[in-house]
């Protein structure tokens, strides 16, 4: 009879070689590919994001009056010599100033910057200004060779039949970016295009577009690099691979179970577990080839949460948390939730001019030390930040009012240690307002599928930020209404004055105002308090329509303490209804048309 044991030793070998082999290099090879596949995507969607932001940042940036005169004077017709005298004017030349002032914030990428507008031709548009053109005037008459037909001139015309971006924006008024990459063979390159409209004065009527186009530099570079470091794991994957399966396929029963089961949980993502080496022969030689292994993947599986949680940092845990969602990869277009929260707005005053006397650099260093400040004092105080809007910070409190006050309060008196500071480096210190509203609201997403964010929608956003921007009319620090007085848990933990009834714009109902005095010097908080009960007479007779009793009463107040701005709010309300008398419909509301 024939002996088939070696025979048969050689096939099981074989097939487990094969298997894990095939099983070993597939998830090697798959992570790889996952991992080029999610980092090209968020690279995507961050230059996207660059783009829509610098065409909006660049719609904002416009001077719009030399823009007005400049589009004033277009024609119908393109003339060579009109539009080159017109390019060497002051508007024209202070607008390509703006437009490459913003290419120069990412001058590394920002091919183009231009601002078009429509015609009655839906497929053209004609240039206004186009940030390359002085240069290339200055290029042709030092005798360089640049072709004429390469300069977006003045009141040039534009195909834009193939551009169905640009066409969206000019149809809908609003910013849009590309889809996806367009590709240029002469510069060897992918870019994405951005369009933002650029408003008038009033905010609605559309003068022109401009228009932005970014190359993919940084998102080749980081996935060169990538791929790099892909095709380095996946060949280490796949030798140490190759070396594990010629190992176990001398192995037989217990050390091929063994094994098996450790596969199998790493295969589960428990990247940490390791194979308990119990002998020296080749079963344990496998141990600690699948231990290499699994350390390799382990290492570059690392690198990849690593990038997801830089990602997360734009996203805040808690937004997360209320959605019910373990990682920002699970968050889905719709995703919501209704919450009772308290929303604190807080905002720097004065900061246009502020920022005027600085660089952009300078700006952003300002920015981002006046925001390490407060931002852990918000989330000392169990409440989150949505999101930062410029120099203003909307900040969430999930639990209770008390610790969105608590928050505003802290801020106000880190200000005052951040303006020591200030002082010492010879700078002038500034102020902020904070505003805090309560009440239902949703948290979700909102975009599209290619790019959404998280956002919160409801009146009480709107209406902190109003009641934001009242503190500089009222002259307090910190401000909140009713709702979050009354959801106040210790009430007696705070020193808080009803300061007046007002229907700010864009809201049909009144709503009652309070200062909270806790924030401010020993001295001022006081003087506040101590005359308070002159100042709830003086509103007293204010709502009773005896304003000349009030008027008296609030003059007494103004000379006790001078600085406070509330006293002349309402010595000028008196002194208005006398002169011109009581509308019929008044009721105490202060209408508020400024926001």
């Amino acid at each position: 009879m024939k002996d088939n044991t070696s025979k048969l030793g050689f096939g099981l070998r074989i097939k487990i070689i094969l298997t894990f082999f095939v099983i070993s290099s597939a998830i090697g090879i798959y992570m790889s590919i996952s991992s080029y596949s999610i980092l090209n995507k968020q690279l995507f969607y961050e230059l996207r994001s660059k783009v829509k932001n610098s065409a909006i940042l660049g719609s904002k940036s416009i001077d719009i009056a030399a823009l007005k005169r400049l589009i004033f004077n277009m024609t119908d017709e393109y003339n060579y010599d009109e539009s080159k005298a017109i390019e060497e004017g002051e508007d024209y030349l202070k607008i390509s100033d703006q437009l490459n002032f913003i290419r120069n914030m990412e001058k590394r990428i920002i091919r183009y910057i231009y601002i078009t507008i429509p015609t009655d031709d839906e497929n053209t548009v004609k240039y206004v200004v186009d940030a390359d053109v002085i240069e290339l005037n200055k290029e042709k008459n030092s005798d360089r060779d640049i072709n004429e037909d390469e300069i977006s001139h003045y009141n040039s015309d534009l195909d834009i039949s193939s551009f169905e971006t640009l066409k969206n924006t000019i149809k809908d008024g609003k910013s849009y970016v590309d889809d996806e990459f367009i590709y240029d063979p002469v510069y060897d390159l992918n870019s994405i295009s951005g369009y933002s409209p650029i408003y008038d004065y009033d905010g609605k009527t559309v003068l022109a577009i401009i228009g932005i186009d970014m190359a993919d530099l940084d998102v080749r570079a980081s996935l060169k690099k990538s791929t790099t470091s892909s095709i380095f794991v996946a060949v280490i994957a796949l030798i140490i691979s190759l070396v594990v399966s010629l190992i176990l396929g001398t192995l037989f029963t217990r050390g091929i179970i063994y094994l098996d089961r450790i596969v199998r949980k790493f295969g589960e993502k428990q990247l940490d577990i390791r194979a308990e080496v119990r002998s020296k022969d080749e079963v344990g030689r496998l141990g600690i080839s699948f231990n290499t292994m699994a350390q390799t993947i382990q290492s570059y599986s690392r690198q990849l949460e690593d990038l997801l949680t830089a990602y997360a940092r734009f996203v805040p845990r808690d937004f997360l948390k209320f959605l019910e969602k373990d990682s920002i990869t699970e968050l889905k277009l719709g995703d919501q939730v209704q919450r009772d929260m308290t929303v604190l707005f807080s905002d720097i005053r004065s900061f246009t001019t502020l920022s005027e006397s600085m660089t952009p650099k300078e700006n952003f260093n300002f920015i981002n030390s006046f925001l390490s400040k407060i931002g852990p004092e918000i989330r000392s105080h169990n409440g989150f930040i949505d999101k930062y809007i410029g120099d203003a910070v909307m900040a969430l409190f999930p639990d209770k009012s008390d610790d969105a006050i608590d928050a505003g309060i802290s801020m106000q008196l880190k200000l005052v240690e951040y303006n020591a500071q200030r002082k010492n480096s010879g700078y002038n210190p500034i102020s902020i307002g904070v505003g805090i509203h309560s009440g239902s609201l949703m948290l979700g997403t909102v975009g599209e599928e290619e790019r959404m964010d998280g956002t919160v929608i409801s009146d009480v956003v709107n209406l902190s930020s109003r009641l934001e921007g009242l503190t500089k009319i009222y002259g307090v620090s910190v401000l909140i209404s009713e709702n979050t007085l009354e959801w106040i848990k210790n009430r007696n933990k705070y020193s808080i004055r009803f300061l007046d009834k007002v229907q700010v714009k864009g809201k049909n109902r009144s709503v009652k105002i309070y200062e909270v005095l806790n924030s401010l010097s020993e001295k001022d908080r006081k003087l506040k308090v101590g005359l308070s009960e002159y100042f709830e007479k003086g509103q007293k007779n204010y709502y009773d329509r005896n304003f000349k009793a009030a008027k008296e009463l609030f003059e007494k107040l103004k000379n006790k303490n001078p600085d406070d701005k509330l006293y002349n709010l309402y010595i000028q309300r008196c002194e208005e209804f006398m002169k011109y008398g009581i509308p019929d419909e008044w009721d105490g509301v202060e209408v508020l048309d400024s926001k």
